[in-house]
């Protein structure tokens, strides 16, 4: 994938105000039961809702409420994260970028301290159906080797492993072949307690539901494409069957997956530098956003002076929230492109600017070192006769 070509082909959507775009919000009280979220998330069929208390916005996400206990009489208040909202002359640049950082399928708009209305992930998809991206191949940008679990496993099991990896799609495996695909969206209903009061069921009791195997729970209509295939082919293949993910295989075989949020990667923010440098999921009203920024290019910068061979650099913010805390915990992922192979490097932590100088100290670290095993390789390969 060319960054440059893509970067300058979306323009057009990255710059397009969001006023056209809004849906009608799913609005909660924080007096609710986590019970009752849960009941009109799956009526409206909504990842996330939300509320505002003052002059602040605060979300909850049907993965955040995977985690949740006693869901009868417990209030969705205390599981409440405040984030920040768009406002009308936001731009999807900006909207992707809110996206990402909070790990959300919608984002709300708010005027006058009054939420009126969302900008769904589903519409920027849309957009990008629009613009053709045939020079994109799917394993440029896909999430390799997804976790996967087998059909005879206990949904308890899913739900945990989706909770664990802070994933939303977990692939179904039955007689060695992808039968279904699990989502948050799937296990989410089945933590309301059945009002059946039969001898099987023994009143409410959802732990039990969750102690049954995955069988054909799930959806089976998940789009599978080749690796090879060009995300025009990717982008309609999800959006024909109304889903949020579609499955990349190769000679038969599972190789990666894709979702919203690696779409969402192309449209990216381009940071001035030498080596083309993109960044997502760093809202600009970030308190540190600016130092984030010059701490990347310092990173890559350094690293080119022992690694010179880098051709573009990617980094990715998004947060982690922690319902028994206020304080945010980041995860941040610097993904180095070479013309031999790209590097991955994951941090966490709470202080976005001491991650990006572990990850700085990492990045030059190993590079430079692989750099030097390249450099004595080569010098081995020379036939001395001919230098003397």
């Amino acid at each position: 994938m060319n960054a440059r070509v893509t970067y300058d082909h979306l323009k057009t959507i990255r710059e397009k105000r969001i006023e056209q775009l809004l849906s009608k919000a799913v609005i909660i009280d924080p007096s609710f039961t986590i019970s009752k979220v849960i009941s009109i998330m799956n009526e409206s069929d909504t990842y996330d809702v939300f509320c505002m208390k003052g002059n602040s916005c605060f979300t909850i996400n049907a993965r955040d409420l995977l985690a949740a206990r006693d869901i009868l009489k417990m209030k969705v208040g205390s599981l409440l994260r405040r984030i920040q909202p768009l406002s009308k002359s936001s731009t999807l640049e900006e909207t992707a970028a809110m996206l990402t950082h909070y790990r959300m399928r919608s984002v709300p708009v708010v005027d006058k301290n009054q939420i009126i209305g969302t900008v769904k992930a589903k519409n920027i998809i849309e957009l990008l159906a629009q613009h053709s991206l045939n020079w994109i191949t799917a394993n440029t940008i896909l999430t390799p080797n997804p976790i996967t679990i087998d059909s005879k496993e206990l949904l308890s099991k899913a739900r945990k492993i989706i909770m664990s990896n802070r994933i939303d799609h977990v692939p179904v495996i039955n007689n060695g072949k992808i039968s279904n695909v699990i989502t948050t969206m799937h296990l989410l209903p089945l933590l309301i307690p059945s009002e059946r009061k039969g001898s099987d069921e023994k009143g409410l009791n959802p732990s039990r539901r969750l102690d049954s195997q995955i069988g054909n729970i799930g959806s089976s209509r998940i789009p599978q494409c080749n690796t090879n295939d060009s995300l025009d082919t990717v982008i309609g293949s999800i959006l024909k069957a109304n889903t949020s993910c579609c499955l990349l295989t190769l000679w038969g075989n599972l190789h990666g997956i894709i979702t919203y949020g690696d779409l969402f990667n192309l449209l990216e923010k381009k940071i001035s530098s030498e080596v083309p440098l993109y960044i997502m999921g760093l809202p600009e009203d970030l308190n540190n956003a600016d130092i984030v920024k010059t701490k990347f290019q310092k990173i890559i910068k350094n690293l080119t002076k022992v690694y010179p061979e880098v051709e573009e650099a990617r980094a990715s913010i998004k947060i982690i929230h922690e319902t028994a805390s206020e304080r945010k915990n980041y995860e941040v992922t610097v993904r180095v492109l070479t013309p031999y192979e790209t590097h991955n490097y994951t941090e966490m932590g709470r202080d976005l600017s001491k991650i990006f100088d572990t990850l700085g100290q990492r990045v030059i670290r190993t590079l430079s070192q692989r750099s030097k095993k390249r450099w004595k390789m080569s010098i081995r390969k020379i036939d001395k006769s001919k230098i003397f």
